[in-house]
C-alpha cells in the first residue's frame, strides 16, 4: 500500500467539522431572523468591548497626565526636619545625596504660605525660595518662563501666570508681600511686609501652581521670613521617578528621626488610590454592558437549538455523541465571541489613538490640573478586557450546548 504523507499533513490542517456546522448554523441565510441575531449579538459584543476598552484607556490616560504633571512641577522626594530648624542640610547633603547614582540633583528649598497684595486685590499665595542655578537642574522653572527673565537677585521674583493676571501686574511691576510671621507691638501683630518686583512670569500648566506661585532666592526668602541659615527641606530629583519608593527605603535605613522622607507618591497617594478605585469600578460597571450582550448570544443559540433539532437527532443518528453536539453550540458562542471582540478591539484602539494623538477632548485646568485627556492603554488592559469578553461569550453558549447535546434523537424524529 502507498503512503502519501503529505496528503496526511493536509487532513491534519483541516478545520474540525464541528467548527465547520458551527459556522454553517451561525450564517446560514435560509433563516434571515437568526442571522439578524447573529450580527446583533455580535455587535452588542462590539460596542461592550470598544465602550469598556475607551473608558479604561479614559481613567488610564487621566492618571498618566496627573502623574506626568505632579512629577514636571514638583520634587519626586523631599526630606524635612520635624524637631527643629533644619540648620545642617549642606552636611546632610553631602553625606546622604551627593554620592547616590539614583540622584540626579539636589536642593534646599523654603516653602510657606503668604498673601500677596496690589491695589485692593489681596492672593493668598505660596513662596518658594530656591538657589536658580540649581533649580535648573532640578524643576527647570527658567524652561517655563513665558516672559521676562530668570532673575532673583535683590527685591526680584518670579510669579505664576495666573496670579499675575489676578494681581494685574506685568514683567517689571511691583507687589506687596505679606508674611504670616510678623511681630508683636505695644499696637498689636504687624505682619511683615516686602516690596517686590516681578522680573519673570512662568506657566506651570495647572491651575493650582500658576495661581498661587512666587519664587524667590533662597537667601532673601530666609530673610523675609525670619529663618536665619534654616530652610524648610530638601527637594530631590531621581533618575526614574518610578522607583522613587526604592531610594526612600535605602535611605530611611540610614536616616533616623527626626528626619522624615516624603516622595512624590506619598504626598499624592490619597489622589491616586481614588483614581485607582475609579478606574476599577467603571471597569466592573462597563463589563455588565458585555455581559448584557451575552444574553442576546444564550438566546440566539436556544434559538437555533430549537431550529436545528431535527439536524442534531441526525448527526447523533449517524454516530456524533454528545461531546460532539455541545462543541458546535459552544463554538457559536465563541465565534460570536471572537468576531465582537476582535471588532471591538480593532474600534476602541483605533479611537484611542485618534483621540490621543490630535488632543480631541480639552479640559479646564483650573478644575482638572491638565490642559487635555490622554488616552492611554496597556497592554495588560487590552488582555483583560480580551479575556473577560470571551469568558462571558463562553460561559453565555454553556446552557446551550448542554441543552442541545442532550437530545434523544428517537423522540426528535417522531415527531418531525
Amino acid at each position: 500500500m502507498i503512503k502519501y504523507p503529505h496528503l496526511k499533513n493536509q487532513k491534519e490542517k483541516k478545520m474540525p467539522l464541528y467548527i465547520k456546522i458551527a459556522v454553517r448554523y451561525l450564517f446560514s441565510l435560509k433563516s434571515k431572523l437568526l442571522s439578524f441575531m447573529t450580527i446583533i449579538s455580535i455587535v452588542g459584543i462590539t460596542v461592550g468591548v470598544a465602550a469598556l476598552l475607551i473608558t479604561l484607556s479614559v481613567m488610564s490616560g487621566f492618571l498618566w497626565g496627573i502623574k506626568n504633571k505632579l512629577l514636571e512641577n514638583t520634587p519626586q522626594m523631599v526630606i524635612f526636619k520635624i524637631t527643629e530648624k533644619f540648620t545642617d542640610y549642606k552636611d546632610f547633603g553631602k553625606l546622604y545625596l551627593s554620592d547616590r547614582k539614583e540622584i540626579v540633583a539636589w536642593e534646599p528649598f523654603i516653602y510657606s504660605q503668604a498673601l500677596a497684595s496690589k491695589g485692593k486685590t489681596v492672593e493668598a499665595i505660596a513662596v518658594r525660595g530656591f538657589l536658580p542655578e540649581l533649580d535648573k537642574k532640578l524643576l527647570g522653572l527658567d524652561k517655563k518662563l513665558i516672559s521676562g527673565s530668570y532673575d532673583l537677585s535683590g527685591n526680584k521674583v518670579i510669579i505664576g501666570k495666573d496670579l499675575a493676571f489676578a494681581l494685574g501686574v506685568s514683567v517689571g511691576d511691583s507687589f506687596n508681600l505679606m508674611s504670616p510671621f510678623g511681630r508683636k507691638t505695644a499696637l498689636g501683630f504687624l505682619p511683615k511686609i516686602k516690596k517686590v518686583y516681578v522680573s519673570g512670569i512662568v506657566e506651570f500648566g495647572m491651575y493650582e501652581y500658576d495661581s498661587t506661585f512666587v519664587g524667590m532666592g533662597l537667601k532673601n526668602a530666609q530673610k523675609f521670613f525670619d529663618m536665619g541659615d534654616a530652610v524648610t527641606g530638601i527637594q530631590i530629583k531621581v533618575k526614574d521617578p518610578y522607583k522613587v519608593d526604592v531610594l526612600k527605603k535605602k535611605l530611611e535605613k540610614e536616616i533616623s528621626y527626626p528626619y522624615i522622607i516624603r516622595t512624590w507618591m506619598d504626598m499624592n497617594k490619597s489622589l491616586f488610590q481614588a483614581l485607582e478605585l475609579e478606574k476599577f469600578a467603571m471597569f466592573l460597571v462597563l463589563a455588565l454592558i458585555v455581559l448584557v450582550a451575552s444574553f442576546n448570544v444564550s438566546s440566539l443559540l436556544i434559538t437555533k437549538a430549537r431550529e436545528k433539532r431535527k439536524d442534531i437527532a441526525i448527526l447523533k443518528t449517524i454516530g456524533a455523541n454528545n461531546s460532539f453536539i455541545l462543541k458546535v453550540f459552544l463554538w457559536q458562542g465563541l465565534i460570536i465571541g471572537i468576531i465582537g471582540t476582535g471588532l471591538g478591539l480593532t474600534i476602541g484602539l483605533f479611537v484611542i489613538y485618534v483621540g490621543d494623538t490630535y488632543h480631541l477632548v480639552k479640559l479646564n485646568p483650573e478644575v482638572y490640573m491638565i490642559e487635555y485627556l490622554p488616552l492611554k492603554i496597556s497592554v495588560f488592559d487590552v488582555l483583560t478586557v480580551l479575556v473577560s469578553s470571551m469568558i462571558i461569550c463562553f460561559i453565555s453558549s454553556i446552557v446551550p450546548a448542554y441543552m442541545s447535546s442532550k437530545e434523544v434523537p428517537a423522540e426528535v424524529l417522531r415527531y418531525e
